[in-house]
């Protein structure tokens, strides 16, 4: 007759409780600041960890109305926290139920400048939120990251960012166009530039040779109000819902990683896509990883009849290209010449990735082109 084995008990131990305050500091620091209030509940001892995070994250979206918030805000910032504890990053969302005002705001900001903020993110996710930035924080001296999304500014006179490395400008509206530019002038650093749906009252600069942020690596845009000429030292570049012409644009000498999505609406005063493709590719002489995702209605929209193949091919097209991806390949004609041209002229072509709806003649078509390089292999994804 056999004997059954001893249950194992199973161990009561708090392990997570008994590691290092410094790592659960470092564990709550990446929860919403609301849901490391609540570990509190654990364990007494958590308390005192929660309000030494390093990070504090409010979103007024989790809370029932705005009074509970508020509350939960300034208890947090102004009552419970050691006022000599630093804070590196500070979020703060509101929507159209929020309701601080101006000298409310200033606290705030106040408060997270003066413990040596790194990461700003402020996000007014509802309607579009008048204020003045205090000038103190367009003087931020530690800040590394900031973005800002809904929100409209006011005049400012100066704007100085020396360590900012990364801006995301997501529907923020400026006084003018020039607002706007000497905004970025503060960012003498800067590497990682985002703007989207950027407004401003009155009419664009007209000052084209603006001098170019020196350190930039990575540019992402979706409307036409950044000029070219402060981004030309880029190396990588993505244009989102919108198009530029080749007038006046400047040589991108840095850029090795080039990102488009193209729409039919924007070319109907630039003739075609693929001559504007290919005019466009001159000034990016060191191009090597070119992704291209047309986004519009028809294989043949303002592409009828028009393919003129070039007598020569841009240097980057020869000499840099490595890998180049079609998204949303539809098989018209204007796309197979533009593809097919691509493969016979680059010399150094590794990849040739074409994403579409697979058929028989799509794969025969393509695979049938000839290749400038030996060693280009042409995927299908």
């Amino acid at each position: 007759m056999m004997t059954s084995s001893p249950r194992r008990s199973i161990p009561t131990i708090d392990r997570i409780s008994n590691l290092p305050d410094s790592i659960l500091c470092h564990i709550l620091s990446d929860l919403p600041t609301k849901q490391a209030a609540a570990t509190i509940f654990l364990s007494k001892s958590w308390k005192d960890v929660w309000l030494s995070t390093l990070a504090l994250d409010f979103d007024d979206e989790t809370f029932t109305d705005f009074k509970s918030f508020h509350e939960f805000v300034y208890s947090t910032m102004f009552k419970l926290r050691n006022k000599k504890t630093p804070i590196h990053s500070f979020t703060l969302k509101l929507g159209n139920s929020s309701r601080f005002n101006q000298k409310q705001f200033n606290r705030m900001f106040k408060f997270v400048m003066e413990r040596g903020c790194v990461n700003l993110d402020f996000n007014m996710n509802g309607k579009y939120y008048v204020i003045k930035i205090p000038q103190r924080i367009l003087s931020f001296k530690t800040l590394e990251v900031l973005k800002l999304t809904n929100l409209e500014m006011r005049d400012f006179d100066q704007v100085d960012f020396p360590k900012l490395k990364t801006l995301s400008l997501d529907r923020v509206k400026f006084k003018s166009h020039e607002y706007f530019v000497k905004f970025l002038f503060g960012c003498p650093v800067l590497e990682d530039l985002h703007t989207k749906s950027i407004q401003f009252h009155g009419a664009l600069l007209e000052k084209e040779n603006l001098i170019a942020l020196p350190n930039l690596v990575k540019v992402r845009f979706n409307d036409t109000h950044t000029p070219m000429s402060l981004v030309c030292k880029a190396k990588i570049f993505h244009l989102e819902k919108m198009s530029i012409s080749s007038a006046g644009l400047p040589v991108f000498h840095n850029l090795t990683h080039l990102e488009l999505s193209v729409h039919d609406y924007h070319y109907l005063y630039l003739y075609v896509k693929c001559t504007w493709l290919l005019g466009i590719l001159q000034y990016f002489p060191k191009l090597q990883h070119f992704i291209i995702k047309d986004c519009g209605e028809s294989s043949h929209t303002n592409c009828f009849n028009c393919w003129k193949r070039p007598d020569t091919a841009p240097e980057c097209i020869s000499s840099q290209l490595k890998t180049c991806h079609i998204k949303l390949y539809r098989g018209g004609e204007y796309e197979f010449e533009f593809v097919k041209y691509i493969m016979q002229h680059s010399k150094v072509l590794e990849k040739m990735i074409v994403t579409c709806l697979l058929n028989n003649e799509i794969l025969h078509k393509l695979s049938s082109c000839t290749r400038g390089s030996t060693r280009c292999k042409l995927l299908f994804g």
